[in-house]
């Protein structure tokens, strides 16, 4: 069996007076890199919407850098409503060095929708240009799921496609009609909600943003499935479901959990929190945040506790 292995969407570290915290965010994906979990720059989870291309460059070049060929880091530009704006963050990113771009299409903006066909159109015009390795992501975020027909009809038409993330899409039921629509090997990653299953089924590893705080667990999880070690499995399985469960309260976007858990328990990026439209949280946020992280009693989150003096 193959190694699976993890993409992290990994969040940009700001300091106090609201710049990039370069500093903070090597070390923030250094903490992926010593867990063995890849790095995806910038998108959702990095607030990429708040950054200056200048930020996004430096965080492309700080991950590369980190990573430096022993995890995989890739872009996470943000959906574009045109191919022609999409192909220019994508050369954007492939210029700085990263190992793959993650793609999503056309942004589902006023309640558009593609069509299998505008879909296609849509990676034509962006693929016959960018050669460089391509993942594929049908996020539900961008306002709508393409059928995995239109993802498999892509994958055949272009070998730069390697990898569909299947961020946001929970269950097996799109996995399995995506995996009988492909004629050739692309790697499918899939979450973690249901990946028990998935993985089953040959999925080549997990996506998500968990590993921004609990990388050591998810890694945990990665290894247990590797060496069937079932029983303990389903145990950090369930861990990690509880945790989804417990941050889901402050979504419906990522950055607002992962902000609180870098200030709670001292993490790389703590002490600047997100930026607008975010809002700061209040110290009730954080206090709830706090005794109910605490309350999963995860040994890592037990562990994070303990350095940062929240428990003796």
């Amino acid at each position: 069996m193959a190694p699976i292995y993890h993409i992290c969407h990994n969040a940009t570290t700001f300091a106090k007076s609201g710049e990039v915290d370069e500093d903070a965010y090597r070390r923030s994906v250094q903490r992926l890199v010593d867990a063995r979990i890849g790095a995806y720059a910038a998108g959702g989870s990095g607030e990429c919407y708040a950054l200056t291309r200048d930020e996004i460059g430096r965080l492309y070049d700080i991950a590369v850098d980190t990573c430096k060929g022993r995890v995989p880091v890739g872009s996470n530009q943000l959906e574009q409503h045109t191919a022609r704006a999409s192909l220019e963050l994508a050369q954007f990113a492939a210029s700085h060095g990263v190992d793959i771009c993650n793609i999503y299409g056309p942004a589902g903006w006023h309640g558009y929708k593609a069509t299998g066909a505008e879909y296609i159109n849509y990676f034509d015009r962006i693929l016959t240009e960018l050669k460089h390795p391509v993942a594929l992501c049908p996020n539900p975020l961008i306002g709508y799921v393409p059928e995995p027909e239109v993802l498999a009809a892509i994958c055949h038409k272009y070998a730069q496609v390697q990898a569909i993330n299947l961020t946001g899409i929970t269950g097996d039921d799109y996995f399995i009609r995506l995996k009988d629509a492909l004629r050739r090997e692309v790697d499918i990653h899939v979450t973690i909600v249901g990946s028990l299953n998935t993985l089953e089924m040959g999925a080549a590893g997990l996506v998500g943003a968990e590993s921004n705080f609990l990388p050591k667990t998810v890694r945990l999880y990665m290894d247990l499935y590797e060496s069937r070690s079932y029983e303990e499995l389903a145990s950090v399985y369930a861990d990690l479901r509880r945790f989804s469960r417990f941050v889901q309260q402050w979504k419906s976007s990522t950055p607002r959990w992962i902000k609180m858990a870098f200030a709670v328990f001292g993490l790389p990026g703590g002490e600047g929190g997100t930026r607008e439209p975010y809002l700061p949280p209040s110290q009730a946020d954080l206090e709830q945040f706090t005794a109910g992280a605490l309350a999963l009693d995860i040994p890592e989150i037990n562990e994070m506790a303990k350095e940062a003096g929240l428990t003796a």
